[in-house]
């Protein structure tokens, strides 16, 4: 096979005898030197010039090769994957590394200057077969600060209807030492019935306070109305919730809820109680809640009295949910699609274990959070379309909390 200008030429001598020998392996090599012709002209497009040329138009110089291997459906291909002098060059035929894990790379090489992690950082680069030059991580640091900006600073909707706020603690250098701080995370859902992650900022501590700065970044983007806004039991939150967003309504996660009331119910009571629990959580309505609460609290106000006031105290937050359409309650009623973002979170950020700065922990999640935003596009989290039928339809189904 040679490559002449713009166009690839076959030998039928040497095709012919591969295809005969080995009908499988022979299509392999054949893509595999199709791809690697490919790769060649692709670089000698970028630097300006072709292999020993000389000329006043070259934009960059070679720097050796790496062998990678792509999968495809005619198994896996060894490519040899061009470098520039520069450390600019990127093939359109496949991403040099995710998004992610560029974040990751970025991460790591700033946390391994720092002196955080010396072992991690070889284990993670080995596995992602990256190239470590100073101008790698230069180029990997401004195109990842770009995205972060774009990200924290793009306009917002006016209106989100459902509106889901949770923290995380990270452990963070804070120039002298570790500490740990709240990286709180915001999550939209729009009048369209799609979610969105809207914003994730970081805070010494996870307050009352804290949370108000937070609604306020998203009040500066665009963000004027929210009807529910579903969280923990944090103090405070729903001070802060309440006169951020006027007029909306605050609702307690029931899973919080639960986990919180099993801390003060004996062992041996916990199944017979909670039993009682799901009964008020899958009313129709929260009159039918309320008449369920109070024989519960009737029926145990003697031997549970430190159960009947916690009741007392949150059960209401906790039953905000049954005022909004029926088709939307599982959704709703508990934190669950930002604990499944969390979960993701804290797998990518278990690699390293500790950042060297806020903006490392901006580098990671941004990106994350830019890919599972493209990824919940495909379909929507609730419908306003039809809510009777809906609520009809969901009569004959269940689900415990």
């Amino acid at each position: 096979m040679e490559v002449k200008e713009n166009k690839i030429e076959f030998d039928l001598q040497e095709l012919a005898p591969l295809l005969i020998a080995n009908k499988t392996e022979g299509f392999r090599q054949i893509g595999e030197k199709i791809l690697n012709a490919i790769l060649e002209k692709e670089f000698e497009a970028y630097i300006g010039a072709g292999r020993h040329e000389r000329n006043e138009e070259r934009r960059d110089y070679r720097n050796g090769h790496k062998e990678r291997q792509l999968k495809t459906t005619l198994g896996k291909l060894n490519l040899l994957r061009p470098y520039a002098r520069s450390g600019k060059f990127e093939t359109k035929l496949f991403e040099n590394y995710s998004r992610i894990d560029k974040a990751l790379v970025s991460m790591i090489v700033e946390s391994y200057l720092k002196g955080v992690s010396t072992r991690k950082v070889e284990s993670v680069v080995s596995a992602l077969d990256i190239e470590l030059s100073h101008a790698t991580v230069s180029n990997l640091s401004h195109e990842l600060d770009e995205l972060v900006t774009e990200f924290k600073t793009s306009p917002l909707r006016p209106y989100y209807p459902y509106l889901y706020v949770d923290a995380l603690y990270l452990k963070v250098f804070n120039g002298s030492r570790f500490v740990s701080k709240a990286v709180m995370i915001a999550i939209g859902v729009t009048d369209e019935g799609y979610r969105e992650i809207l914003d994730i900022d970081i805070n010494h501590e996870e307050s009352g306070a804290s949370y108000e700065s937070f609604f306020d970044l998203l009040k500066e983007r665009g963000v004027e109305k929210v009807d529910l806004i579903i969280s923990d039991g944090h103090k405070g939150i729903k001070k802060a919730a309440s006169e951020s967003f006027v007029g909306s309504s605050w609702q307690l996660c029931t899973v919080h809820f639960k986990r919180n009331l099993l801390k003060i119910v004996p062992q041996k009571d916990i199944k017979s109680i909670l039993e009682d629990i799901n009964v008020i959580l899958h009313s129709k309505n929260i009159q039918d809640a309320i008449d369920h609460a109070n024989g519960m609290a009737a029926a145990y106000e003697v031997s549970h009295p430190k159960l009947v006031k916690f009741l007392s105290d949150n059960l209401m937050d906790a039953l905000t949910f049954l005022a909004f359409p029926k088709s939307h309650h599982r959704k709703i009623h508990s934190t669950n699609v930002l604990e499944r973002f969390n979960k993701e979170v804290k797998r990518r950020t278990k690699v390293v274990g500790a950042f060297p700065g806020d903006n490392s922990v901006l580098r990671l999640l941004v990106p994350l959070a830019v890919d599972t935003n493209a990824k919940w596009l495909d379909r929507k989290y609730v419908s306003w379309d039809n809510l009777v039928q809906s609520d009809e339809a969901e009569e004959e189904f269940t689900e415990n909390f």
